[in-house]
């Protein structure tokens, strides 16, 4: 674990806590830290070099998970995702002011926060050691801007006047290209760097 990146989990119930740990050690060589308040959250981040916040909503601090994200952001820059109870419109105008890679409502599954910390790493990876990452073309641009819409091939290729093959090319080298697994991981990315 000496060079594993480490994981900040904000949650005060530590059996959802310790699932949640559970989860994020089984993708990959991440040490996960835990607390549910602001102060041990910024000793934990000031020593550890925290990379990404998994973050509840309720805690039992002062503070809500949104107010502790928000604190330690205005000294570090931490994607987080957050898993909550919550879905009103308040709490999720609040959660977009930090950036959130993902708002997960709870039960979330196994999957769900895998594919999240998956897309944390590529965002992470891009900012630390891309700043000049190059930008699709225009014409994967539009097919992105398409496919974040919610189209399959078929109508992309329609919209656009292209046969369906050449947009599955398109979506196939797009997919290489980034490292992506799958279409959703390719857009959530697209749309975490602003290319859609």
């Amino acid at each position: 674990m000496k060079n594993a990146l480490t994981i900040l989990v904000l949650e005060d119930e530590m059996i959802v806590a310790e699932n949640i740990a559970a989860i994020i050690e089984n993708i990959g060589d991440f040490s996960v830290q835990i607390t549910n308040n602001l102060e041990e959250a910024i000793q934990i981040v000031s020593e550890k070099n925290v990379s990404l916040i998994v973050s509840d909503i309720n805690l039992t601090d002062n503070l809500n998970g949104i107010e502790i994200v928000k604190c330690l952001q205005q000294k570090y820059w931490i994607p987080v995702i957050y898993l909550t109870a919550y879905s009103n419109e308040d709490y999720i105008d609040s959660a977009l002011e930090t950036e959130p890679i993902s708002y997960l409502i709870k039960p979330f599954t196994t999957r769900q926060l895998e594919v999240a910390v998956n897309i944390a790493m590529k965002v992470i990876d891009v900012r630390s050691t891309s700043p000049n990452y190059i930008k699709p073309s225009d014409r994967e641009i539009e097919i992105l801007t398409l496919l974040s819409t919610g189209l399959n091939s078929k109508a992309i290729a329609n919209s656009l006047y292209l046969s369906e093959h050449t947009i599955k090319t398109h979506r196939k080298n797009l997919m290489r290209k980034y490292n992506m697994k799958s279409s959703s991981e390719l857009i959530a990315l697209a749309s975490k760097l602003k290319w859609v």
